[in-house]
């Protein structure tokens, strides 16, 4: 009897997180698309509905005890938050960012990855920031249309955090890469 109590909780938790999740309406377009001209703000709604539905999930599969991996430590692609910024000719993304971002990505478990992504969902600074500016994934991933420079808070350094924000910033509604003009189909 115990056991089902527990099974049903469970799935009352798992359902709960997967309306949150739902609730947060995600783009049409391809996920994580690059564009190469206006870039604009990710979704806030989008992004924070996404993340806490993510944690949710991950509570509710027990996972936050699991979760105990280690921080990424590498900070060898910062250059990333360029592709967080404006596009078109004023926009300082390219292959190279492209790259940053593909390595910070491939650097790290999807583990790591939903653990900066449930350690953001709990953090008080949910508001866009600039690349420059933003001192966790939720606040790179929403971004602000104007940043355009490397990640530069200790918040958002690290591949784990950076690829954190490019999965909530691919998910998101209205979440765009931005890179110079004619370098869209280099990224």
């Amino acid at each position: 009897e115990g056991a089902i109590k527990e099974v049903s909780e469970l799935l009352d938790k798992l359902v709960k997180a997967v309306k949150t999740a739902e609730g947060a309406s995600s783009g049409t377009d391809a996920i994580g698309e690059v564009v190469d001209n206006a870039a604009k703000a990710a979704d806030k709604a989008s992004v924070t509905g996404i993340a806490k539905g993510i944690k949710e999930i991950v509570e509710a599969a027990g996972g936050s005890e699991k979760l105990k991996v280690a921080a990424a430590t590498g900070e060898n692609n910062k250059g990333a938050g360029k592709l967080f910024g404006k596009a078109g000719a004023d926009a300082n993304g390219d292959s190279e960012a492209a790259s940053k971002a593909a390595g910070a990505v491939s650097a790290v478990s999807g583990e790591q990855i939903l653990s900066a992504i449930v350690k953001a969902a709990d953090a008080a600074e949910q508001d866009g920031k600039k690349p420059e500016e933003a001192k966790n994934p939720i606040a790179a991933a929403i971004g602000d249309k104007d940043g355009d420079a490397d990640f530069g808070e200790d918040g958002m350094k690290k591949d784990d955090q950076i690829a954190a924000a490019i999965a909530l910033r691919g998910m998101a509604k209205d979440g765009k890469f931005a890179v110079k003009d004619g370098e869209k189909e280099k990224a």
